[in-house]
């Protein structure tokens, strides 16, 4: 499985930058790896209408409530979807995301 490097984070701004469609391939590697994490415990974006998301975590078993990680809410999907990459970035490599990934 690829493991991530500090090199990596600098990518990340892209995915604030651009759309989907148009990320570069080294960033959607990157991003591949921070979604392959497992489905316990996993963090996702909860809709709580149809313009605002917060941040769960999902339970240990199927069937289990999501768990709410903060009291932000979001109105753009795509900044929840960013601090849901850095909460997993710092969790598999053991450290924040660099300062300039993050200054987007």
């Amino acid at each position: 499985m690829y493991q991530l490097t500090p090199e990596d984070g600098k990518l990340l701004p892209e995915f604030l930058r651009k759309e989907r469609k148009d990320f570069s391939l080294e960033l959607r590697r990157v991003l591949n790896r921070l979604r392959l994490v497992p489905l316990a415990g996993r963090e996702v974006i909860v809709a709580i209408d149809a313009k605002s998301w917060r941040l769960a975590r999902l339970g240990e078993h199927r069937g289990d409530p999501v768990r709410f990680i903060d009291d932000r809410i979001f109105t753009d999907p795509k900044r929840a979807e960013w601090e849901i990459l850095k909460i997993r970035w710092h969790q598999l490599t053991g450290s924040p995301l660099p300062n300039s990934a993050d200054a987007e």
